[in-house]
């Protein structure tokens, strides 16, 4: 959100009448919260979502591995057990 624009919001907000009320005091003490942010870059953003979704797929493959392992140990066992 453009700083100089939440700025302008809340200097607004804290001379209206709504700030003399319980909910105008929570939306300044939010809004103000959120100027105090620091938002990450879109790089940043990009590179985490990289990284998320290799770990997913990654993740996947490695359940889906155990997966297989687990039905052929399974499917081995049957016999011994009268399955």
């Amino acid at each position: 959100m453009n700083e100089h624009l939440l700025k302008r919001i809340i200097d607004a907000l804290k001379g209206s009448r709504l700030s003399n009320t319980k909910t105008g005091d929570f939306i300044v003490g939010v809004l103000t919260e959120l100027d105090a942010v620091t938002w990450p870059t879109k790089e940043e953003v990009y590179n985490s979502t990289v990284v998320v979704l290799i770990t997913v797929v990654i993740f996947a493959m490695y359940s889906g591995i155990w997966d297989v392992v687990m039905n052929f140990v399974r499917q081995a066992m049957m016999p011994l057990y009268g399955g």
